[in-house]
């Protein structure tokens, strides 16, 4: 009885045990943790390739979680002209915890590019690539800093939110 007893137990830790780590491995498991992403980051976004049309820029990044969408966050992305900041475009962005990487296809008048931006602890660094040619058009490198050091924020219906 005893053995039956402790055989069952032991049936039903290894049930419990396999069930967890297949939620796991499925990323079941537990939400994103879009805390990583979220807030205000500033840096440059630099120019690839011979464009003349293409400047340097300094550039203010604001990531914002989607309700509801809890691998999903919203970029709305600045350039600083003259002390201030001027709205680029906003972008939704697929997070995947595990390779703590942002990334999103976008289609701007006939080209369709995409960005990909891998964080490490308090910065980003990624690219603007062009998906019919996969060119690289654009390096980008940012850094954690406080929406407070940075120059006002546009309204939020610049970028048509």
């Amino acid at each position: 009885m005893l053995q039956n007893r402790l055989n069952h137990a032991l049936i039903l830790a290894l049930f419990i045990i396999c069930l967890a780590t297949s939620s796991q491995a499925q990323g079941l498991a537990r939400p994103m943790n879009v805390s990583l992403v979220v807030g205000t980051w500033s840096g440059e976004s630099i120019c690839v390739g011979k464009r003349p049309e293409c400047k340097k820029e300094t550039v203010v990044y604001r990531f914002e979680p989607v309700s509801g969408k809890s691998t999903v966050v919203t970029l709305l992305a600045d350039k600083i002209i003259k002390g201030k900041r001027v709205p680029m475009y906003k972008l939704d962005f697929q997070y995947d915890e595990a390779k703590r990487m942002l990334s999103c296809e976008f289609t701007q008048g006939h080209t369709q590019g995409a960005w990909e931006y891998r964080i490490t602890g308090d910065k980003i660094e990624g690219r603007g690539i062009v998906l019919s040619s996969k060119s690289v058009t654009r390096r980008v490198k940012v850094k954690r800093v406080r929406e407070d050091q940075m120059p006002a924020a546009p309204d939020r219906e610049a970028y048509g939110l």
